[in-house]
């Protein structure tokens, strides 16, 4: 018998997680790139990176509200795997 899925189209309750903090779509597959049955959890956070990509290559809002020990985290973490896009 197979196992039902609690987390929606998410593989995973952190999947789902983080789609929850940045409000973004929970019903949907199609809003997001993947190439499994289920949203993984590094398909959400390809979307995340992208939304602070855009806050800080241009100055966007903030996709999220964070503390300002999560916004450095984030901050050097994207410079260190996208070191061309942010200066």
């Amino acid at each position: 018998m197979p196992t039902s899925n609690h987390f929606g189209i998410f593989k995973s309750k952190s999947a789902k997680q983080l789609a929850i903090k940045y409000n973004l779509d929970l019903t949907n597959k199609n809003a997001y790139i993947h190439d499994d049955e289920y949203i993984s959890y590094y398909d959400v956070k390809f979307i995340v990176d992208n939304l602070w990509l855009d806050h800080f290559m241009y100055n966007s809002s903030k996709p999220a509200i964070v503390t300002s020990y999560e916004y450095s985290q984030i901050y050097y973490d994207l410079k260190t795997k996208y070191p061309h896009c942010i200066v």
